[in-house]
């Protein structure tokens, strides 16, 4: 089961965020946007949710005063997976919540009637009095007929016939449901379903950080408002072992199980940590336990450590925020992820703390969960956390003057573009990881395949004499390809794209590409697509724009092949179409020199620049 999508309204600066759905594609989902742009109240709100009350002086400050104060509504939509049969777990919960008592194997719900549940929307109401749950009226409907009738009891000899004044009667039992809900107790069956959605858990590192001590008391007596508490827990689950109970054990079994904990501890958290320290790749994670006699802070204690370097163990606070920040959401991750089969995990701004090898190491933790069947969603403004090849993951959070937090697609121009570009720049950077020594967006944009395209009609543009204040901006691949685009629709800039043909095999590899974007921008519109991208019919690779003698300007000693990309050779394209710029730019390659092959290819192209710029 995973969350679908969900909405929210008066929370925060957060009026109304309309149905946000999540990636489709995976697990994880990110909310970019500049700081106070509302990336924390989303987080928030949906931990809300799961907590079952509302935030202190969460209701927007414009309308708290407000004498016909709104309602704060979260709402999440959840599906069932193909294989996940949720009868069983309702019908467990439905037994537990209203102590039905049944027969062992008997059902209460029936399965088939279920089935017909393919998603479900459970909403929290934050009313002026208490906090309300509801489910969809749908989904409540069909709980309701699915509920079974009672196996009918029947005196000796089950239904008995006997003649009275000369008639026949057949007495029946009454047929009599396990459980019966009304229409108004719509409540009571969504808090049912809310105890089989995943968890929804929220990392706070201000209070979660492992500590560099904590006294046993604080576990024995759960207080857990102490400094680490949480971590120290979620470390007891890692090492499947119980603090409270070393205290009771001798010197020699306590100190073999530590040594044995300490190892495995450390040998996990290398799995994960990829960075080096001092050279060395080691980080050593361990605790110490401390037997002491006494109560409360004179009782027995654990300190714990990291070690970098052998022989320098150090308490936390002694290390890199970083290191402790990525060591103590290691733990919660660790954790949660054997304690709950399903888990929503929200993290809010995990790069603050962390260094750009730091944060592509939570990027790889925060993956691996997520191919784990848990959901990750995490706010950021960095660009390290940005995959570019994974951009269907990312919502833009923009907060609106009159409208305060709103969230959109990347390829969606629903709202007006001077308020996108700060949301925009934590993914222009990150693709501007990629082509940063290139030309950046402008009003006006070619968007290419690659490097070796932008190479040679960037110098092509100039021995045609073509004029235009546009720009050539290269993509690596035709997925980077759509990820521009969508940055140019975000910002409200100009654009059309080129590329190549594949007329060995049909032009399938043209036809995939173009239908490609055509769905990803487009939404499936075939007239608007090739108003916009234009292909290079009958030509495979850029090099095969050229002849042999053009690429002979270059490399007299170059092989001749009738494929033009194996004459470059593949290793070389990028380095063989920059020497090519050059020769332009020096003026060394001239129209003169430049064949009517090459001529001709390109200036198709650049005709259709021209007539759409």
């Amino acid at each position: 089961m995973r969350l679908l999508s969900f909405q929210i309204k008066n929370y925060r600066s957060i009026i109304n965020s309309g149905v946000v759905k999540l990636s489709e594609k995976d697990n994880v989902s990110v909310f970019a946007g500049q700081n106070e742009s509302g990336k924390s109240a989303i987080l928030r709100a949906l931990y809300d949710f799961e907590r079952e009350e509302f935030e202190e002086d969460s209701l927007p400050f414009s309308i708290r005063e407000s004498p016909d104060q709104p309602n704060q509504i979260v709402s999440c939509t959840y599906k069932i997976g193909p294989d996940e049969d949720i009868a069983e777990l309702l019908s467990e919960i439905t037994i537990d919540e209203h102590d039905i008592k049944i027969e062992e194997g008997q059902n209460i719900l029936d399965p088939n009637k279920i089935k017909k549940i393919k998603k479900f929307t459970i909403t929290r109401i934050n009313g002026k009095e208490k906090v309300q749950i509801t489910i969809d009226n749908n989904s409540f409907k069909i709980f309701q007929a699915a509920i079974l009738n009672k196996p009918q009891q029947s005196d000796e000899g089950g239904k008995d016939k006997e003649k009275e004044k000369g008639e026949e009667k057949e007495t029946t039992d009454t047929k009599e449901k396990y459980i019966s809900f009304s229409d108004d107790q719509n409540a009571d069956v969504a808090q049912i379903f809310w105890l089989i959605t995943p968890n929804i858990v929220f990392f706070d590192d201000f209070c979660d950080l492992l500590p560099d001590k904590i006294f046993l008391s604080a576990l024995k007596e759960k207080k857990t408002e102490t400094k680490g508490y949480r971590a120290v827990k979620s470390l007891e689950k890692i090492l499947n072992t119980d603090f409270l109970k070393k205290d009771s054990e001798t010197d020699p079994i306590r100190r073999t199980k530590e040594d044995k904990e300490n190892t495995e501890l450390s040998i996990n958290f290398q799995q994960d940590w990829g960075q080096r320290i001092h050279d060395e790749n080691e980080v050593l994670v361990k605790y110490d336990f401390q037997k002491r006699n006494g109560e409360g802070e004179n009782g027995s204690y654990i300190n714990f450590y990291v070690e970098t370097r052998e022989g320098e163990p150090l308490p936390p606070k002694q290390r890199s925020k970083g290191l402790i920040w990525f060591l103590s959401l290691w733990l919660e991750l660790k954790a949660q992820d054997i304690k709950n089969e399903d888990l929503i995990l929200l993290l809010d701004e995990p790069d603050q703390h962390l260094h750009v090898k730091a944060q592509k190491d939570i990027l790889k933790l925060i993956n691996k969960l997520a191919s784990e069947d848990d959901q990750v969603i995490y706010a950021t403004h960095s660009p390290y956390l940005i995959e570019v090849d994974y951009l269907n993951r990312v919502k833009l959070v923009l907060n609106i003057k009159d409208g305060g937090t709103q969230i959109e697609d990347i390829v969606t121009s629903k709202i007006d573009t001077e308020y996108k570009k700060d949301a925009l720049q934590p993914i222009a950077n990150a693709i501007g990881l990629h082509v940063s020594e290139f030309s950046p967006l402008g009003n006006k944009n070619i968007i290419l395949e690659g490097i070796s395209d932008y190479y040679y009609f960037s110098a092509m543009k100039k021995i045609l004499n073509r004029k235009g204040d546009y720009y050539f901006v290269p993509g690596i691949g035709v997925r980077q390809i759509n990820n521009l685009i969508s940055l140019s629709i975000g910002y409200g800039l100009n654009w059309i794209s080129i590329i190549d043909d594949d007329p060995e095999k049909g032009g399938k590899d043209s036809k995939r590409k173009f239908d490609e974007i055509k769905d990803y921008v487009f939404d499936g519109d075939e007239a608007k697509t090739q108003q916009k991208v234009f292909i290079l019919k009958g030509i495979t690779g850029i090099e095969n724009m050229f002849t042999y003698d053009d690429f002979k300007l270059i490399d007299p000693k170059i092989n001749r092949s009738r494929d033009k990309v194996d004459v470059v050779g593949r290793k070389r394209k990028v380095l063989f179409s920059k020497l090519f710029f050059e020769k332009v730019n020096n003026r060394e390659i001239t129209e003169r020199n430049i064949s009517k092959t090459a001529k001709d290819n390109f200036n198709k192209a650049f005709d259709f620049i021209g007539q759409n710029f």
